[in-house]
């Protein structure tokens, strides 16, 4: 399992549902904003590696039940304290941490905690935004359960069980499967006593962006 496809499932369940069980082409302008993005990390990466932090160092660890696989954009150790850097080539919001970014440093934090540092008392996450500039918070249980508990559901999601769809119009509206997303809605019958549990249905309730200090 990859940090990274955590990320998209805590940015929205049935979106890592489609991106697991149809293959499609990406389109040109996607072509272009995964490229760029490819860019703005290569050239944060020479920066970091200036900096002395180790950078897209390979890593396997088991977190619970699972085994997480990922690559870390950048991490150090100061005084004690795991940093982790994330860096995204999107906006940040208007204060905080998004969730999903959250979850994704979280996971790899405690990968490292898990496999390569040893005696750190606790670890803090960077977050930088192309657009919003760096965000920090503390590794928290909180965080943890959250990496966990979406690690449980994904399983569940590859097998063919379908998600919850996190309906915000800012990400809908750039969804490539935004239409098939709508159809399966359309088309799934409901239960009995009009009540089902849907994987991922708990993100809705949690805060949108988690505050940084």
């Amino acid at each position: 399992m990859k940090p990274s496809s955590l990320r998209t499932y805590v940015y929205c369940p049935r979106l890592y549902f489609f991106e697991s069980h149809v293959r499609r082409e990406r389109g040109l302008l996607e072509r272009l904003r995964l490229a760029l993005g490819r860019l703005y990390h290569v050239l944060a990466g020479i920066v970091d590696m200036a900096r002395g932090r180790v950078v897209e160092e390979p890593l396997e660890a088991r977190l619970g039940d699972y085994v997480f696989v990922g690559r870390p954009d950048a991490w150090r150790v100061e005084e004690g304290r795991l940093v982790v850097t994330e860096r995204k080539s999107g906006r940040g919001p208007r204060r905080g941490v998004w969730l999903s970014d959250a979850a994704q440093a979280a996971a790899y934090a405690f990968m490292l905690l898990r496999s390569r540092v040893r005696g750190a008392n606790e670890a803090t996450l960077e977050v930088g935004y192309a657009f919003g500039g760096v965000r920090r918070l503390r590794l928290t249980e909180d965080l943890v359960d959250i990496v966990l508990r979406a690690a449980g559901e994904m399983r569940m999601v590859r097998e063919g069980v379908v998600p919850y769809a996190y309906r915000v119009e800012a990400k809908c509206s750039i969804c490539p499967y935004r239409v098939p997303c709508e159809e399966l809605d359309r088309s799934l019958a409901p239960p009995e006593d009009g009540e089902i549990y849907e994987p991922g249905s708990w993100l809705a309730s949690r805060e949108p962006a988690l505050d940084s200090r």
